[in-house]
């Protein structure tokens, strides 16, 4: 640790006014009314944390908020003071503290003798706020410099005896902090060099994931569609497998960010190769072969203080900027995310705008065949999808979402409903009939406790055959339309049993197609999506979620058993 030319016993008295005035700091933290158990919800943040169960995020592994780079955590202990904070020379100067406060004579002593307190941009103390070991170091160091100026010039602040004998008596009775404080300080010096010779990059994040999947499902026959009778065996035997996930995310300003995601997997979706049906399709399941693939390539930069814009040419989604409102860590496709995002994913742009601190906006254009030169980004497949997010309170968010949508071959590309719900729901009008449809979606979220937050959403889909359905063996005619429902109510309960856990239910009803002009193709019953799963923190790197779903006549048809699917779910971050 980096000392100055003054007597230890001068060093620790002026540690030991430190801990008398920012320890009391942090003890008041417990008494805050904004404690984070409290905190409001707002589109960008809360939301934000639960909305990328997606494809190739692995549920919340991928999306974990992103800590601060290396390079600016070693950076922090050689300044004076933390960013954007003001030396305060007078002691009026603080606005935010009162005579009546506990601490006014100790903040005064350290201000007008000392001048060893600062206050941010608005002349505040900002006296309740807990404050970082950065910030700590930051301000011993400086408190230090000045008393080390103060010692040797002429208007020596320690010549008063009266103050000396003060210090002393402080000296003796924190004797025993002043020491574990030294030795912190010491240690994240040797934390900070180690940091600065072995970091990855000055400008880049890598981070990383390995997840095992152990797999299992049950039930008497494979599903079929609706107005059929099944035939076949399920045959679900339990499977081993496992994805792994690079990502590495760069900053040129400070405010952007460029990604770089590589993926290797072999697990199986346990969807309708499995059961007959993609009700049962899992999340998180990437099948490259074990072959190393580019997951996600894009690029994201802020518009204004408040808007953020995202360009990509390969592998991405609404929901990388989107509050989809949906508070759960789901295990399947259905339950990560209501369908009407799920249909907009490829190459493209996203913008989302904060307008005030309840009223957002966004808007997407995607599309699955942008780096086909025969069809690019327009004369294919594409999705366009606007969403405005209402947060009246720190308790409730209300998300309205339209999407346009349109395949000229629908099994070529993403399908109507994202793969997920019925055969019927995902193909109206047969697998390689052009289909085109206008969606509309709700969704919200509402935290019941600090612990419980419960959410739900409902969507609606009107497809329209832009083709004759004779190309897909389907007896119909171009102009048809079919109107595709679904809905589901979520819960999540976090922290029990251990900080840092999470319950989390999913009761609802896949995409059903409630009416078709082409009659045979309409789902004549009702399945109903059953969810429960359990993710629990073995360490602060390592997760285990246990989970199963279950649905019951699947793809809308009764003739069709339950089917039952088990998961184990192991992931470790790095």
């Amino acid at each position: 640790m980096k000392k100055l030319d003054v007597p230890f016993t001068i060093t620790s008295v002026i540690l030991s006014v430190n801990l008398l005035t920012l320890w009391p700091v942090l003890a008041q933290t417990d008494l805050d009314a904004n404690s984070p158990g409290e905190k409001p919800l707002t589109n960008i943040q809360d939301f934000q944390l639960s909305s990328q169960n997606q494809l190739t995020s692995v549920n919340s592994i991928e999306e974990r908020p992103t800590d601060e780079t290396l390079q600016a955590q070693s950076q922090q202990l050689d300044i004076n003071a933390p960013p954007d904070l003001d030396e305060i020379v007078n002691f009026n100067q603080l606005e935010d503290v009162t005579p009546d406060h506990w601490a006014y004579e100790a903040l005064r002593n350290l201000v007008e003798k000392y001048q060893c307190i600062s206050g941010d941009g608005e002349r505040n103390f900002n006296g309740n706020r807990a404050m970082s070991r950065y910030e700590f170091a930051a301000a011993l160091n400086n408190c230090l410099l000045k008393v080390g100026r103060s010692i040797y010039s002429l208007d020596n602040k320690f010549a008063n005896q009266e103050d000396l004998a003060v210090f002393q008596r402080l000296q003796a009775e924190f004797s025993q902090e002043l020491q574990s404080i030294t030795a912190k300080i010491d240690q994240l010096e040797d934390k900070t060099a180690f940091i600065q010779e072995r970091q990855f990059s000055t400008t880049a994040v890598l981070r990383g994931a390995v997840v095992f999947n152990l797999v299992s499902g049950s039930g008497d026959k494979r599903a079929v569609t609706s107005g059929s009778n099944p035939t076949g065996d399920l045959t679900a035997n339990t499977t081993l497998s496992a994805l792994s996930t690079l990502t590495i995310d760069t900053s040129f300003t400070g405010k952007d960010r460029l990604r770089t995601q590589l993926l290797t997997g072999n697990v199986n979706n346990y969807g309708s190769s499995v059961t007959g049906t993609n009700m049962t399709r899992l999340t998180g399941a990437v099948n490259t072969g074990n072959n190393v693939i580019l997951g996600s390539l894009l690029y994201q930069f802020p518009i204004g203080d408040r808007g953020t814009l995202a360009i990509t040419p390969t592998a991405d989604f609404p929901t990388r900027i989107f509050p989809p409102l949906n508070p759960i860590s789901s295990i399947s496709n259905f339950g990560a995310e209501s369908p009407i995002y799920s249909f907009a994913f490829g190459s493209g742009a996203i913008a989302y705008y904060q307008f005030s601190d309840t009223i957002a906006a966004g808007i997407t254009y995607l599309s699955s065949s942008g780096n086909f030169p025969n069809q690019g980004l327009f004369d294919g497949q594409y999705s366009a999808l606007t969403q405005v997010t209402y947060t009246p309170s720190k308790k409730i968010g209300i998300a309205f979402t339209y999407g346009h949508y349109y395949a000229p071959e629908p099994v070529a590309s993403i399908n109507v409903t994202g793969n997920k719900g019925s055969e019927f729901a995902q193909f109206p009008f047969g697998r390689n009939t052009a289909t085109s449809s206008d969606a509309f979606g709700l969704q919200f979220t509402y935290r019941l406790t600090n612990k419980l937050i419960l959410g739900g959403w409902t969507s609606y889909f009107n497809a329209h055959a832009e083709g004759s359905p004779s190309v897909s063996r389907v007896n119909g005619s171009s102009g048809a339309d079919a109107d595709i429902w679904s809905w589901a109510v979520t819960a999540s309960l976090v922290d029990v049993g251990k900080l840092g856990s999470q319950f989390s239910f999913v009761f609802g009803m896949p995409p059903k197609v409630t009416n078709n002009d082409v009659a045979a193709r309409r789902d004549q019953d009702t399945s109903l999506h059953f969810e429960l799963s359990y993710r629990y923190p073995l360490t602060n790197r390592i997760f285990i979620t246990p989970g199963f779903l279950m649905i019951t006549n699947p793809e809308h048809n009764a003739a069709n058993d339950t089917v039952w699917v088990g998961l184990v779910r192991t992931a470790f971050l790095f």
